[in-house]
């Protein structure tokens, strides 16, 4: 029985008229580096034909599939196409790519292929590896805004921004928050450097933003957190509800009149 980290697929080769076995093998499920750095993506195969061609495909979360890179097995040079490389080793049927100055766009899962020539092109998928880019934080400075609503509904907004890279985002979900977004990473290119950002609220004002920072984020991590607390209250701002509604109605006003000319203008040509 194949692992988790292999899959199989037969193909029937008409030419030959047998059957034969192949096999795509990514090893590694998850790989994790830091921003900038360079990757390798390993990949290794079996086949027992000459003439094939080995591919390199990226899938981001929105889930497209995208070319990257292809390898022909007849040729020795190895294939390149911008940061990404192969280190082809048709001997050792091995096929990885590398990823040189890794972005944080480069997170993805990357699906090793195979194809062959006389398999009607059908391509051979292996199982893929997941890559994480941990964002380059220079000088994190750690800050806790708490939103409140007193006139209203109990409901606590937590905003925490700017924290390590290493801190474990995952653990702000457990409660007493009831929600928590992914982490983000925000660019400033203005000046030259990115934050780290994330929000959770809960249904109850008495939820302690600070305290769920500094347990969820830095617990068991050895890495040294002095928040600031920054609390502010939010309500409901009228004048800006009244000038958005304006705008809403003038765009309708707008609208009407466009489609007013519109079949006036079609009438007079229709007659």
């Amino acid at each position: 029985m194949a692992g988790p980290g292999l899959l199989w697929a037969v193909v029937v080769s008409t030419y030959l008229g047998s059957s034969v076995a192949q096999m795509v093998t990514q090893p590694q499920p998850e790989v994790s580096v830091q921003e900038a750095d360079t990757v390798t993506l390993d990949c290794t195969y079996s086949t027992s034909e000459s003439d094939y061609y080995l591919l390199w495909y990226k899938q981001p979360p929105s889930g497209e599939m995208i070319f990257i890179i292809l390898q022909e097995a007849y040729k020795q040079q190895n294939a390149t196409n911008s940061r990404y490389s192969v280190n082809f080793q048709k001997e050792a049927k091995s096929f990885s790519l590398r990823i040189s100055d890794s972005q944080l766009e480069d997170a993805a899962m990357y699906f090793c292929a195979y194809r062959a020539l006389k398999s009607n092109y059908q391509l051979i998928w292996g199982s893929g590896t997941k890559l994480i880019i941990k964002p380059d934080i220079q000088n994190p400075d750690p800050a806790v805004y708490q939103l409140r609503r007193p006139k209203s509904s109990n409901t606590s907004v937590c905003l925490y921004t700017d924290f390590e890279s290493q801190a474990n985002v995952s653990q702000v979900t457990r409660r007493p928050m009831v929600y928590s977004s992914d982490s983000t990473v925000l660019d400033m290119g203005a000046v030259g450097s990115k934050s780290n950002g994330v929000v959770a609220w809960d249904s109850r004002t008495d939820v302690g933003c600070e305290d769920t920072f500094n347990q969820s984020f830095y617990s068991n991590s050895g890495i040294p957190c002095d928040t600031k607390i920054v609390e502010k209250s939010f309500e409901t701002d009228m004048n800006l509800n009244f000038r958005n509604l304006s705008v809403i109605g003038f765009r309708v006003l707008l609208l009407k009149v466009v489609g007013y000319n519109l079949l006036m203008t079609l009438r007079l040509w229709s007659s």
